[in-house]
């Protein structure tokens, strides 16, 4: 039987062609695989730069809101320590006069019960001066080097063993090897003591504090969070926080001056105070105060 030789030249070029065909298209296949994976760097490059955009913009935002605020505070403050001064004269007299009514009244007179409610105002709005002068103050913190934990541990011996806090369970959950750091150790107790109080009232059926300490995700602060289980602040609250007077508690509960005064003093050791809550789902405080202060550096 003889071979067709055209025929075999035919199946051969037919199969060199096949495989042509299929060369090709691996080559296709790997071009478009490598370009897949350029796109999908290109998106994750893309994505990380929106991130990093976004993130910026938000920082920038939050340091723009913070300027705003801090002049704010500043001319209130001035406003405010003008007032209080003002205040305390009169009221200085009406306390003393009325505490002398008390002394020469006898226990049965009528008029007792009366003067004893102008020397309980009258010592309000002498801690509401006081409020408004530590709002006001100019003077620098007394810094020393201490331990923030040490500094938690005392505010919180002053308020854990009180009956309010009864039915608050307190997590403490401290970085043990943070560095010292160069604050003023009785100012940020007062901060301190102001988030625990606020807090507590905001769990009036009790709840969870959970108190954290660590260092920021830069790690130029040591960081504090306050995490309550409390009613949280609404959204349209949220951003009045600062604001000097600002309060949602009942009239006679407080000043709206607490967080105002926090706010004032962390600034001053060149730290962040920043507030988040869900209404009904709780309260999260953050406290940074700077690693190195600037003297150091």
């Amino acid at each position: 039987m003889s071979v067709n030789k055209t025929d075999y030249s035919s199946e051969i070029l037919q199969e060199k062609m096949w495989i042509e065909i299929i060369q090709s298209m691996e080559y296709l296949y790997a071009e478009l695989a490598d370009n897949q994976a350029r796109l999908e760097k290109k998106n994750e490059e893309l994505k990380k730069t929106y991130e990093e955009l976004k993130k910026a913009y938000e920082e920038l935002q939050t340091l723009q809101v913070q300027l705003i605020h801090s002049e704010k505070l500043a001319s209130i403050g001035r406003l405010a320590a003008g007032v209080a001064h003002e205040i305390n004269n009169p009221l200085t007299g009406i306390l003393t006069f009325a505490h002398l009514l008390l002394f020469n009244m006898p226990d049965d007179d009528r008029r007792k019960k009366d003067v004893e409610v102008i020397v309980k105002e009258a010592k309000r709005c002498r801690l509401i001066t006081q409020n408004l002068l530590d709002f006001a103050r100019q003077s620098e913190p007394k810094k020393t080097k201490v331990d923030i934990n040490i500094v938690i541990g005392k505010t919180l011996s002053l308020v854990e063993n009180q009956s309010y806090f009864q039915n608050i369970k307190i997590i403490k959950d401290f970085n043990l090897y943070l560095p010292l750091l160069l604050i003023d150790s009785n100012q940020i107790k007062q901060v301190f003591m102001n988030v625990i109080l606020n807090a507590q009232e905001a769990m009036p059926q009790g709840g969870f504090l959970t108190i954290g300490t660590d260092f920021s995700e830069d790690g130029k602060f040591v960081q504090v969070e306050f995490i309550d289980t409390g009613c949280g602040i609404s959204e349209k609250n949220l951003g009045k926080v600062f604001d000097p007077f600002f309060t949602t508690k009942q009239v006679g509960k407080g000043t709206g001056l607490g967080l105002a005064i926090s706010y004032g003093i962390i600034k001053s050791h060149a730290g962040e105070i920043i507030v988040r809550s869900k209404e009904n789902k709780g309260t999260t405080v953050i406290i940074r105060l700077p690693i190195k202060n600037k003297k150091e550096r």
